[in-house]
């Protein structure tokens, strides 16, 4: 076995090689000016091995989906018993149907692709909307990792913790997380009264005195849900506030609008991030280990 670190795995894969006790490697991954991609494996041993390839979809997403195809597709042709790939973040899982006449629905085509390359793939809390397993995707072996545990031993750190979705979507991370400590956890509903006015009220009848808020979601981008629910908490309030996440996108300079609303914010290191207090890599390496 060998654990191969792509250019968006490298924060991970060390260490996850470290604590599954297997060797390591890196994968250089160069440009040329016109921006194609040049790939190249620091080990080249990997006859009747099994490789296993770290990438997080993040940055420059297409490129980073183009150099697994291509790591993959290659480590088979140098002798490879199998290749898999762990993903602690993977895209692309919200264009999951035909919303429109000719709009794509990317995750399934991508699916079929990376079923032709791959023997096996591990992902960290996939976005899944319609679609509710990774078996609906992938033909290949698919396993759903989760972080809910960890973030969940971090919140019982906090004093008197209401675990909140702040919307549909999210509470069903919400509402495991908190199960798994015996915590309290409701959801946020809205009710719009003009473009510019929102009603925002817990849909449970739930005591918040002398409580923490702990809004929880499993991906963080724009954050433009959190921090309008932010303000409307504090308006109700609320002042101990905190924000968790399995991933860290903060795209759009998000990251700096959550902190100039004074709350806390931690995620997991799926993808590098200032906050990324939470480590994952542990997780692929107990699949790792059961490989053997």
């Amino acid at each position: 076995m060998i654990v191969i670190g792509c250019s968006h795995g490298k924060h991970l894969a060390p260490k996850i090689a470290k604590k599954a006790r297997i060797p390591y490697s890196d994968l250089s991954v160069d440009k040329f000016p016109d921006h194609e991609l040049h790939i190249t494996f620091g080990r080249t041993d990997f006859k009747g091995r099994k490789v296993f390839l770290v990438q997080s979809f993040y940055g420059e997403i297409d490129s980073c989906l183009i150099e697994v195809m291509l790591a993959a597709k290659s480590a088979k042709e140098m002798g490879a018993s199998s290749v898999s790939l762990m993903a602690p973040y993977f895209p692309y899982f919200r264009q999951d149907t035909w919303f429109s006449r000719g709009e794509i629905p990317t995750i399934h085509f991508l699916g079929q692709i990376m079923d032709s390359v791959l023997d096996e793939i591990f992902i960290l809390d996939p976005h899944l909307h319609r679609e509710k397993t990774l078996s609906h995707i992938f033909k290949i072996h698919c396993h759903k990792i989760t972080a809910n545990p960890m973030i969940a031993e971090r919140i019982k750190k906090t004093r008197k913790p209401l675990i909140v979705g702040p919307d549909y979507e999210s509470y069903r991370w919400a509402k495991e997380t908190a199960d798994i400590i015996g915590a309290e956890s409701t959801i946020l509903e809205k009710t719009r009264h003009s473009s510019r006015r929102v009603d925002v009220r817990f849909r449970d009848h739930v005591q918040i005195g002398g409580k923490t808020i702990i809004l929880i979601d499993d991906i963080i981008s724009t954050g433009n849900t959190l921090i309008k629910t932010i303000k409307k908490l504090k308006a109700l309030g609320i002042k101990e506030i905190a924000c968790y996440a399995v991933h860290g996108i903060f795209a759009e300079n998000a990251l700096v609008k959550l902190k100039r609303t004074g709350v806390k914010v931690i995620t997991t290191n799926s993808i590098p991030n200032p906050v990324a207090q939470i480590d994952i890599s542990g997780l692929f390496a107990e699949m790792i280990q059961k490989a053997h």
